[in-house]
């Protein structure tokens, strides 16, 4: 072979070096590729357009091609790679010389306008890439803060989980276990509502035992109080005249407890519905419940490890068993301290009607404060009227305490007596009403006596304050202790009855 020559220009982006040693990349270049057969030396060079061929090739290395061309006929294309790295390659025009020096291009025919078009759709690519590469990244990085925050979420969430399951037992139920119980919580099971929420009847899956559910409404402010308070006092003490908290289940919003269930209702249900015929209950089956209720209050206040405090004591929470047994419930207002200790409550809390006058003005629950609530259910369920009631000839507010007093100063305590029942014991009568009633009721705490002498009264094993007289159990009328309560201190006494448990809960 003799000398060959080869001219071209092409875009080429991982870069070169020209005339003068420096290195660039993207633009328009020219490249010579010449072979010198007789001393068989390959020389390429390049320079940038449109400059004259540099002196000094870029590669310079002596190779024999007649090993590798053949004798008659040869094909000369290009070829070209980018490595790793995106690049664009195209040739714009080339000449070819065999045994001399290729021609001269004539760079006003070379299409230089497509290569500015194509130097601005690298870029614009570029561009893309860049922001795809942002967006990429910012997106692993929200990615990841977001996984971050769920995991130390959901840490936080297992830790208080385990202080929530250390302070008060791990759930004993599922959320799925109860939504089966109740049939998905279908109205058809719905005992009652109350301000704190709902209470269904529900039949468990496994043990077929009928239990009371109470879903504790999420909109209700004191409902997470009220859960923990359940879960806190009735988890622990165990009296056959409490309601028996079976166990609880927290489920995202949703708080749920599960009581044993009482077939046959509150003891309002018996007292106040309107249909007497059919939920008629007689005297021994009253004072039976008076005492049984009297001996879980004196265990709440007197035998358990802490002093329990109700404040909502109300013949709504007081429920019956399938033998008519009393048991007390609805703990969500309840607080406990040590004994010795004093209660830190500071809020009114309960029912009006039962509701102490010094509780009124101070906003403390004592045991005193539950002694009263107590007087006036005892003389509830003697007389078969609401703690309150206004009097149809004057319109006057009165007060059963106030009524059953009138009715023994003027010489017939029997005529305070609800008029269904025609079986009492007269002396049981003037012990609940006169004697018992009215002193645990009395204006004045320290006049009321605590549910160890209450009990010691009901079973016979004390005697009554022999000065027990109308006289001595000073009173004021109720209707000047409601305005003096309005002056003194205003008042909200949230009700917390959970009404409707004419078919037990």
């Amino acid at each position: 072979m003799g000398n060959e020559s080869n001219h071209l220009l092409a875009i080429v982006t991982s870069g070169c070096y020209t005339s003068d040693g420096e290195f660039k990349s993207g633009e328009p270049m020219q490249v010579w590729v010449d072979y010198d057969s007789e001393r068989t030396i390959l020389n390429v060079t390049i320079a940038h357009l449109p400059s004259t061929k540099p002196n000094r090739p870029l590669l310079s290395i002596p190779y024999d091609l007649s090993s590798v061309l053949p004798n008659t006929r040869a094909y000369v294309g290009f070829s070209s790679a980018a490595g790793r790295i995106p690049t664009m390659h195209c040739i714009l025009g080339w000449s070819f010389k065999l045994n001399g020096e290729a021609a001269a291009l004539n760079y006003s025919d070379l299409p230089l306008k497509s290569i500015q078009q194509l130097r601005a759709g690298r870029h614009t690519y570029k561009t893309i890439i860049i922001v795809c590469a942002v967006l990429g990244i910012a997106m692993i990085v929200s990615a990841t803060i977001v996984k971050v925050r769920m995991m130390n979420r959901l840490s936080k969430s297992r830790t208080t989980d385990i202080e929530w399951e250390r302070e008060y037992g791990p759930p004993s139920f599922t959320y799925k276990d109860l939504l089966a119980a109740t049939s998905g919580f279908n109205d058809k099971m719905l005992l009652g509502r109350g301000g704190f929420g709902s209470v269904f009847r529900g039949v468990l899956h496994h043990s077929k035992q009928t239990v009371a559910i109470k879903r504790v409404s999420p909109e209700s402010k004191q409902g997470m109080k009220e859960f923990m308070a359940e879960i806190l006092i009735l988890g622990h003490p165990r009296h056959r005249n409490l309601v028996q908290l079976i166990g609880y289940c927290r489920h995202k919003q949703q708080l749920l407890l599960v009581y044993d269930y009482m077939p046959n209702g509150s003891l309002d249900s018996y007292l106040h519905t309107q249909d007497h015929s059919t939920t008629n209950i007689c005297w021994a089956q009253r004072f039976c419940i008076i005492k049984g209720f009297a001996s879980g209050l004196f265990y709440l206040h007197e035998d358990w490890e802490q002093v329990v405090i109700h404040r909502d004591i109300k013949t709504s929470n007081v429920l019956l068993d399938g033998e008519m047994n009393a048991r007390l419930g609805d703990f969500g207002l309840a607080r406990s301290h040590d004994h010795g200790a004093d209660a830190h409550t500071t809020r009114v809390a309960g029912t009006w009607g039962y509701i102490a006058p010094e509780l009124a003005r101070l906003g403390k629950a004592t045991k005193a404060t539950d002694v009263f609530a107590f007087g006036v259910l005892m003389m509830e369920v003697a007389c078969g009227r609401r703690p309150i009631w206004v009097d149809g000839a004057n319109g006057e507010p009165v007060a059963i305490s106030d009524w059953v007093l009138a009715a023994w100063r003027g010489g017939s305590i029997t005529d305070a007596v609800d008029t269904r029942l025609d079986d009492y014991v007269e002396e049981e009568i003037e012990l609940v009403l006169t004697k018992l009633g009215l002193l645990c009721s009395h204006p004045s705490p320290n006049a009321r006596p605590c549910m160890r002498r209450v009990m010691q009264y009901l079973q016979r094993d004390a005697p009554l304050p022999a000065d027990l007289q109308p006289d001595n159990l000073l009173r004021i009328g109720v209707s000047q202790e409601l305005r003096m309560m309005s002056v003194e201190r205003p008042m909200s006494c949230p009700a917390t009855t959970i009404t409707g448990l004419s078919k037990g809960r």
